[in-house]
């Protein structure tokens, strides 16, 4: 592959580790039950194994601004999707309430994940995992809070039964209780304190962490190989959806970042998260909360499979 971009390069060899996972899944290696549990198992162990190890740095005050300019990028990037995301679904006429729902978590949440984590290492470098750990955190937060009510939509819900101030101490917590939020916590936490993590612990996390790629990429394309589409396709909301999704949304953080005169890393990393495919728990949260799992999957795959060209335009964009 000598020659090519290196982000071009990069995406090509994450397509190849997709097509492995494809393959796996129409030869029956890999089977719903299988998926699910590799899906955990990267979320709940080899992810957050990997951006601890990635947020294993020496303290130094530059990191560490660095780190909180890319979150405060990531809170405003955040908070300027949910309006836009219900500006662009204002034009869905004739769809109903379950599939706005989730066209607009598809606007709203990207890929970071399984893609994210993966892309920036293979494009920007081992380096570039504490930014993007940082740059996480409002997902984790947003996506199974606000966004399971996006999918939700409008329905209504029985009351909640009346809880103490140790229950709703807990509900407050609720979204830092994940191993992805806990992860990138611990790790600030160990970065800011110059912590070490003693050998062999850090031996063993290091080589978890890294299976994060293949093993995500291989799920990804097996849920892919199991994707119907059929009368899907035909759908011009869900091109619009991932239009926006993989170009026009990661062009305005482009020219937002810009414009607060972040350079380097610190506007890279915005912008190529951003431009991560629709996140794969798409699917998994409209399963969950009833809607439309037909759109969401068709988003997934249609996202994943453009992103294999529009990655390496915005890394062309942004001279990588």
């Amino acid at each position: 592959m000598d020659g090519l971009p290196a982000s071009l390069s990069q995406s090509l060899i994450l397509f190849l580790l997709l097509a492995v996972g494809f393959v796996a899944r129409k030869t029956r290696v890999l089977g719903d039950e299988s998926i699910r549990g590799l899906s955990r198992f990267i979320l709940d162990f080899s992810l957050p194994a990997l951006v601890l190890i990635s947020m294993q740095k020496p303290f130094t005050a530059d990191v560490r601004d660095q780190a909180l300019r890319v979150l405060g990028m990531s809170a405003l990037a955040y908070a300027l999707s949910f309006p836009l995301a219900y500006l662009v679904t204002a034009a869905y006429k004739g769809a109903d309430s379950k599939r706005v729902g989730v066209h607009r978590f598809a606007l709203c949440f990207s890929n970071v994940g399984f893609m994210g984590f993966p892309v920036a290492e293979s494009i920007l470098g081992p380096e570039s995992l504490f930014m993007v750990a940082a740059y996480n955190i409002p997902f984790q937060i947003l996506a199974f809070s606000v966004g399971a009510a996006l999918i939700r939509g409008p329905s209504p819900r029985p009351p909640s039964p009346a809880k103490g101030s140790g229950g709703r101490f807990l509900s407050v917590l609720k979204p830092f209780m994940n191993p992805a939020v806990a992860s990138a916590l611990l790790g600030f936490a160990l970065f800011l304190l110059s912590a070490r993590i003693p050998e062999p612990v850090y031996g063993a996390l290091d080589i978890l962490g890294h299976t994060t790629t293949p093993l995500a990429m291989a799920v990804i394309g097996a849920v892919l190989g199991g994707t119907s589409l059929r009368g899907v396709l035909s759908d011009w909301r869900l091109w619009v959806t991932s239009g926006w999704r993989l170009a026009i949304h990661p062009l305005l953080i482009y020219v937002l970042a810009r414009a607060l005169g972040l350079s380097g890393i610190e506007l890279a990393v915005p912008v190529l998260i951003t431009a991560m495919p629709v996140a794969a728990n798409t699917t998994i949260l409209a399963g969950v909360y009833g809607g439309d799992t037909v759109s969401a999957s068709a988003l997934v795959f249609v996202s994943t499979v453009l992103s294999l060209a529009s990655i390496p335009a915005l890394g062309f964009l942004l001279g990588l």
